[in-house]
């Protein structure tokens, strides 16, 4: 219990600080903290429509943190989320352009989308696993492949012959998530991410063997060797689901919102995944309510850009700032139990 609560201070300490700093950058470009941060909140949940706005946008953040969150608690350090989205979407469109009108296209599409994002995550797992290679470098330059690979792709050979666009024939209506409230983009992938994979992911990492495997090989590595772990299978698997979710994100969105695969797919949820994997403390129920938060500033931010003439930009500034203060929050949490301001 007191860990869970050192988690929620490091959280909210970081939110806090991030806050600040920003409400700064609002005071030197002539704008009113208050008031700013009144349009952001208003922006995300002002009425059904924008509450509904900001779950369609929070569901890829969900997902791809999720898997982000399995590798960062084995101390895999998972920076190529944003091509293995891009991989899985790609997949998945091409299983549903390939299947067509079926009753399971839309099950085998999302299969195959989680399969392409696992397989695209297991090339850097292999390499960290068994011959010990930085997984950081390996998938954050695969990221670049994957992208510039895919909009390739859907330049020349996959290019709809139907549009003058960069992007793939539509999906077939089989392959398409429903609406579940009429007049917006709320489908049903929303609900399969958040009380489905959700709890199933918390479950994964908190009540089962692996889960507890994970934590093993992230706090000590040679003593979960020593334990009878074997480290190098624990790593590989860790990269593998955290792909195969990025996977599974990137085709929710063609499925839910796009309906095509286009080189624009993503605004950076593998980026801001990282974020919220942190801010969550790799926790499942602390990594959604992080991903309702982020998604919630990025939504409201265009009303608050809107409103006050403030660049849009400001998202990718308070970002930033939270995954240094997230880094820095265990010090400055020592620091206060030291002064006694807070209870160890």
């Amino acid at each position: 219990m007191m860990e869970f609560y050192k988690s929620l201070y490091r959280a909210l300490l970081a939110i806090a600080i991030s806050f600040a700093i920003t409400s700064i950058l609002f005071v030197l470009t002539g704008a009113n903290p208050f008031l700013a941060y009144y349009y952001i909140f208003f922006g995300a949940f002002g009425d059904l429509l924008l509450i509904t706005e900001t779950f369609v946008r929070a569901t890829p953040i969900l997902l791809v943190s999720l898997g982000l969150a399995i590798s960062f608690k084995c101390k895999v350090w998972n920076i190529g989320a944003e091509g293995q989205l891009y991989i899985g979407a790609m997949i998945g469109t091409l299983a549903a352009l390939s299947m067509g009108e079926s009753s399971l296209t839309l099950l085998i599409s999302i299969l195959f989308a989680i399969l392409g994002g696992a397989a695209w995550a297991s090339i850097p797992a292999f390499m960290k696993a068994r011959l010990g290679i930085n997984e950081v470098i390996t998938t954050f330059l695969m990221n670049y492949v994957a992208i510039n690979l895919i909009q390739w792709l859907l330049a020349f050979p996959l290019k709809s012959p139907e549009t003058l666009f960069p992007e793939s024939a539509r999906i077939p209506s089989s392959a398409i998530f429903p609406i579940i409230i009429n007049h917006t983009r709320f489908h049903l992938g929303i609900l399969i991410s958040f009380l489905i994979i959700l709890p199933l992911m918390y479950f994964l990492m908190m009540k089962t063997t692996f889960g507890f495997k994970v934590k093993a090989v992230g706090e000590n590595p040679e003593a979960a060797r020593y334990g009878g772990i074997n480290v190098g299978r624990t790593i590989f698997i860790a990269l593998v689901i955290s792909g195969a979710l990025a996977g599974m994100a990137g085709f929710f969105e063609v499925s839910g919102i796009q309906y095509r695969m286009r080189p624009t797919i993503s605004p950076g949820y593998g980026y801001t995944g990282i974020v919220i994997a942190l801010l969550g403390q790799n926790n499942p129920i602390g990594i959604a309510f992080a991903s309702i938060f982020i998604a919630a500033i990025i939504n409201g931010s265009s009303t608050m850009s809107r409103m006050l003439n403030q660049p849009q930009g400001i998202v990718d500034f308070i970002q930033g700032v939270l995954i240094i203060m997230i880094l820095l929050s265990d010090m400055i949490l020592r620091y206060l139990e030291k002064k006694e301001l807070i209870l160890r």
